[in-house]
């Protein structure tokens, strides 16, 4: 009886339709990667970890987006005080330049160079002062020892007596300092004694 119920029995067919069941047919390019397993509290420090280095991207472009502002505005800042001083520089000049056309006007009117020359010299004068007014001074470097820190010798100068050898006998072109500092040096010929 029991060879007989097997023989009834129907016969049971499984079809695997599995993708990895059968490896020949297997793609490889839609194996997923393996990802690691770690422990609960890794998985969490892990994204903790995350967590704290995108906030700390956040926080360093804001800096240096702050940085960059700030810099414009100092930068913007310092161009406008450039054009303040550049104004207050000018603004003496002007005065000198209506001096020198006052100067030119009269010399027309009354057809004299000496009116012309004084108006030339009091403009000069002016002129002067307006630069020491901002610190540049004139180089007294005539009768003194040459000096090559303050002056540039351009030629020597035949003189007779020795104590006049090395001694500055002719400026070519004034120098200037400003405000303790070097500006121009001064043009000169030095005596030679004996030459």
């Amino acid at each position: 009886m029991d060879k007989e119920r097997l023989e009834e029995t129907p016969q049971f067919q499984v079809v695997d339709k599995r993708k990895f069941a059968n490896l020949d047919e297997l793609d490889m390019s839609e194996v997923p990667e393996e990802q690691p397993r770690y422990p609960t509290y890794v998985e969490e420090l892990t994204a903790r970890m995350k967590e704290t280095e995108r906030q700390f991207q956040e926080k360093k472009q804001q800096i240096d987006e702050e940085i960059g502002r700030a810099r414009a505005r100092l930068e913007a800042d310092y161009g406008r005080k450039l054009d303040i001083e550049r104004q207050k520089l000018a603004l003496p000049f002007l005065e000198v330049l209506d001096n020198l056309q006052r100067a030119m006007d009269a010399g027309r009117q009354s057809g004299s160079v000496e009116s012309l020359l004084e108006g030339v010299g009091m403009t000069a004068h002016l002129f002067l002062s307006k630069l020491q007014a901002i610190g540049v001074e004139a180089i007294p470097v005539l009768d003194q020892p040459f000096d090559p820190n303050i002056g540039q010798a351009v030629g020597m100068a035949p003189v007779t007596e020795p104590d006049r050898d090395g001694v500055v006998v002719e400026e070519l072109q004034t120098g200037y300092t400003m405000q303790g500092q070097l500006l121009r040096p001064a043009q000169v010929r030095v005596g030679r004694f004996g030459a």
